[in-house]
């Protein structure tokens, strides 16, 4: 039997925007999902909405969702929170910049002991983010964020075991600045939290653009040996393949540096001699994919599953994992990675606007070191 429904799931939102996480998870929220084989309805018997104003006038709007589907309106933050059971945050476009006030609001007008989910970025800063997870302790309620990267299959579809004796990673992404940074991160860490002992922290950060990617390669900065591996595993690489559908070996030809426009990577020294390396090859690919080495020197290799638009069927095993985080109480990873990618994307950030080549990070203390469940 279906757990019965619970009371009720305040969502705030800063905007609802066709295609983007706020209207593809509070569609799922409000109407059901398919997940693990099966049609799964909603969980919650009402479900309130914070938002501007003007998110309610649009055609198709929230306006029309309260009236399919009985969505309820409150203008006023503290009394849509009052009375929650369950809150989910949904900043502005795809997660990258979290909106810290809508969390911290969630986190002190809820009632104690209320599981807060917030969709992509927990905070802007490792500073931020620890001052928001010490409300929530404050607060007895359970605090979790990650967005629909963190669920993705993976193509073949396995599962790293867990302390499995890792070596570094690789992983390839697209996106503007920002965005394919934070695409990266999240596809890297629930990877690599799984390798013996888990995550010891960060020592350095390297950044490379352009041209100097591919010569600091030559020299071992990063590990170009675990590219082939990773494109073996994409569906869409890009120039002639899409202009005849002939098969190319990308890597092998030289065609990836020729391909790839305004490349950049950045390489993560961990505490315990892991190496982490994100590059943003536009024009390469269009998915993303990944190569582990073992430190037996055999490789794993996968695509991460994202399918097609408009549907995105990602974000319902993402809305499955958020039901059972405010089911449970009991995220599905450790806040201790949300903590490490705000850490990340602002180092990222700083490191860019500098216009910097390394960031060292051995100083700091505590770093954020955590296993995974």
């Amino acid at each position: 039997m279906a757990p019965p429904p619970q009371r009720k799931l305040t969502v705030l939102l800063d905007a609802l925007e066709p295609g983007q996480p706020s209207q593809q998870l509070l569609d799922r929220f409000l109407i059901g999902y398919p997940a693990d084989g099966k049609w799964n309805a909603p969980a919650f018997k009402s479900i309130t909405v914070h938002a501007p104003r003007e998110a309610w006038k649009a055609d198709g709007g929230l306006g029309r969702r309260a009236k399919d589907f009985g969505l309820n309106r409150e203008d006023a933050p503290a009394k849509a929170l009052q009375d929650a059971s369950a809150v989910l945050v949904i900043p502005r476009g795809n997660g990258v910049t979290a909106n810290e006030a809508a969390t911290e609001a969630a986190i002190e007008a809820s009632p104690e002991n209320t599981p807060i989910f917030v969709h992509g970025s927990l905070a802007n800063s490792l500073q931020d983010a620890r001052r928001l997870t010490g409300l929530a302790v404050n607060r007895k309620s359970p605090l979790a964020a990650g967005m629909q990267l963190n669920t993705a299959g993976r193509l073949p579809a396995f599962e790293i075991p867990l302390d499995s004796q890792l070596k570094e990673a690789l992983v390839v992404v697209q996106g503007s600045f920002g965005s394919g940074e934070y695409a990266g991160i999240h596809c890297l860490l629930p990877l690599i939290e799984r390798r013996a002992g888990g995550e010891s922290g960060i020592k350095r950060i390297y950044r490379y653009q352009g041209p100097i990617l591919w010569g600091v390669a030559r020299s071992g900065r990063w590990p170009r040996r675990l590219l082939a591996p990773a494109l073996s595993r994409s569906h869409s690489p890009q120039g002639d393949p899409v202009a005849d559908g002939r098969t190319q070996d990308l890597v092998g030809l030289g065609l990836v540096e020729k391909l790839a426009s305004a490349p950049r990577g950045w390489v993560v020294e961990h505490r315990d001699g892991f190496r982490s390396t994100i590059l943003i090859l536009d024009g390469v690919v269009a998915d993303f994919n990944f190569a582990i080495e073992r430190k037996d020197g055999s490789v794993l290799s996968a695509q991460i599953h994202q399918p097609p638009k408009p549907n995105e069927e990602n974000y319902s095993r993402l809305a499955a994992a958020i039901d059972r985080f405010f089911a449970s109480g009991k995220a599905h990873w450790p806040l201790e990675r949300s903590l490490l990618a705000a850490h990340l994307q602002s180092a990222f950030l700083n490191l860019s606007l500098l216009g910097g080549n390394v960031s060292d990070l051995s100083a700091m203390k505590p770093p954020i070191a955590y296993r995974t469940n």
